[in-house]
């Protein structure tokens, strides 16, 4: 595995932990209608699936700017086609199988603009 630069993994494991406890809080909400397993799955692999789709954007984002114009955006599309490819494939095999919740899944995947937000807000406040 490639190592990613120190602030671009610091700003990732940040995401990562707070997407963590956002994915907690919100599946901890569907507790109000009982217990799922297929809720704490789907939020599990939801969760997942976006920590490796923010490593995999880190490793791509620093090979892209080392890269030529038109193939460091081809470089960008291919990643977020591949991304949403898989993201796509997770989803429809959670609604067709029913094993996993797709809500569980798809919600996770805002997470990492909302922590962005709050960050840039917080860092906006400090100065």
């Amino acid at each position: 595995m490639k190592n990613i630069g120190s602030e671009l993994g610091g700003l990732l494991k940040k995401i990562c932990l707070w997407g963590g406890v956002m994915a907690v809080v919100c599946w901890a909400f569907t507790l109000l209608w009982g217990f799922d397993i297929t809720q704490l799955a789907g939020f599990a692999l939801g969760w997942g699936y976006m920590c490796l789709c923010m490593y995999y954007l880190g490793v791509t984002c620093e090979k892209a700017v080392e890269l030529e114009g038109q193939k460091a955006k081809r470089t960008m599309l291919g990643c977020y086609m591949t991304r949403y490819g898989v993201l796509f494939v997770l989803c429809a095999g959670a609604m067709l199988t029913k094993a996993v919740s797709p809500v569980g899944i798809l919600l996770p995947q805002f997470y990492p603009r909302i922590i962005l937000y709050v960050i840039q807000i917080r860092e906006r406040r400090d100065k």
